[in-house]
């Protein structure tokens, strides 16, 4: 596994800024356009992000193109599962990378201020490939869902796409991203479920299925009901040493309020989405155990 290492030796990682530089950027006011197209934000953010979008959209065009050939489906049945499955590899990406943050030791080891302002190449990576998805991803949702869970959607992706940004913007608290999306494991198990839902409804019969609907539901406890207050805990902790520091660097309001206020709402939809998936996988269950009763008469 890519370790994350704060200031380890050999590890790429952010260069701390002079304390009268990071007070001259909580001071300014946020002069948005100058500052997103710096040299700064275009090296690390926008260029990479541009980078990755053909291919996404390359894994798109070629999930269109299998589905159309072996399934014959067109429409918006093509362009919805051709849109979940085309995430797959980006999803497996983002989810190596985050986990990497949290599994490296030196995450929780580091003081608060390394994790203000340290950062690695892993975490840019993810960030990256974050917003690229994010954005994918919101062209199709607007092509093919419909309210109230496209506003859901909307909301979590702009943002997520805005406070990604504004890691690179502020150049601080990147490894904070990557720690609260390994909730983004859970998407290996949630498109089967809509696959299910709208084309498949066969599946449901099936053990394997029953398994995926199980796995779905420990990781929406373990990678988001448990893994945003935690969050949100180890957040708090740090603003409150920062705080108590003899010279005390302020943060723009966007990182103090907006950051954590982000997580309380992702938290608020994911237990919305939970307890869908809970009566689901109630029904699931009644629904094997019935195909495997008549599988035994048959007998």
């Amino acid at each position: 596994m890519v370790g994350f290492s704060f200031g380890a030796p050999g590890c790429p990682k952010q260069t701390i800024r002079s304390r009268y530089e990071q007070n001259q950027c909580n001071h300014l006011s946020l002069e948005p356009l100058r500052r997103l197209l710096s040299p700064h934000v275009a090296e690390e953010c926008l260029i990479p992000v541009l980078t990755y979008i053909p291919f996404l959209l390359a894994s798109y065009g070629a999930s269109t193109l299998v589905l159309t050939k072996l399934a014959g489906w067109k429409g918006l049945k093509l362009q919805k599962l051709a849109g979940s499955l085309s995430m797959y590899p980006a999803s497996l990406v983002m989810i190596y990378y985050s986990h990497a943050t949290v599994l490296d030791h030196n995450f929780w080891s580091a003081d608060h201020h390394r994790r203000f302002l340290e950062s690695a190449r892993e975490v840019n990576v993810f960030a990256n490939f974050y917003i690229a998805t994010n954005i994918v991803q919101a062209i199709s949702q607007l092509q093919t869902k419909k309210p109230p869970l496209l506003y859901q959607l909307m909301g979590h992706q702009v943002l997520s796409i805005f406070c990604h940004v504004a890691g690179f913007y502020f150049n601080r608290f990147r490894c904070w991203t990557s720690f609260v999306c390994c909730c983004e494991i859970t998407n290996l198990f949630l498109v089967p479920v809509f696959a299910c839902k709208v084309y498949f409804p066969e599946w449901k019969a099936k053990t394997w299925y029953l398994w995926n609907t199980r796995l779905l539901w420990i990781t929406f406890v373990t990678h988001r009901l448990v893994l945003f207050p935690c969050w949100l805990a180890l957040w708090a902790w740090d603003r409150r040493r920062a705080a108590g520091m003899d010279e005390p660097v302020e943060i723009h309001w966007i990182e103090g309020v907006l950051y954590p206020a982000t997580i309380v709402g992702l938290f608020v939809l994911s237990f919305i989405w939970f307890l869908t998936i809970d009566r689901g996988l109630r029904k699931q269950k009644k629904v094997w155990l019935q195909a495997r009763e008549a599988i035994k008469k048959a007998q």
